[in-house]
């Protein structure tokens, strides 16, 4: 468990730094925060935890899965012009997915062995 906790501190200045330097954006800030959720919650779920830990999907499937979904966030926030993409947003796009999915796969992991 004390993973789990090292991972998330990790994950979470890493934000920071990526949000502060990369994008010049507010760490805290709500349009920011739905679309970094959303990345961090498909690594976590369909990567982490469907792919990585319980082999429920194959790991193409799911990138398959995850890059329709990311695809339509990004076309929405296009035609809605709430910014324009280039790389840095999709390295911070990026950073979610994998920071998410390692830290699905240790809370399955973690929450297994404690039963």
């Amino acid at each position: 468990m004390k993973i789990f906790w090292v991972v998330f501190a990790i994950g979470l200045t890493g934000l920071y730094f990526v949000n502060m330097a990369m994008l010049k954006m507010p760490f805290l800030s709500w349009e920011w925060g739905k679309h970094a959720a959303i990345r961090f919650f498909l690594g976590f779920f369909i990567l982490g935890v469907n792919a990585f830990y319980a082999h429920k999907l194959k790991f193409t499937s799911a990138l398959k899965v995850i890059l329709a979904i990311a695809f339509l966030d990004y076309l929405y926030d296009y035609f809605i012009e709430t910014y324009r993409l280039n790389f840095e947003i999709i390295l911070h796009g990026l950073y979610m997915l994998v920071w998410g999915s390692i830290m699905g796969y240790l809370a399955c992991k973690d929450f297994n062995n404690k039963e």
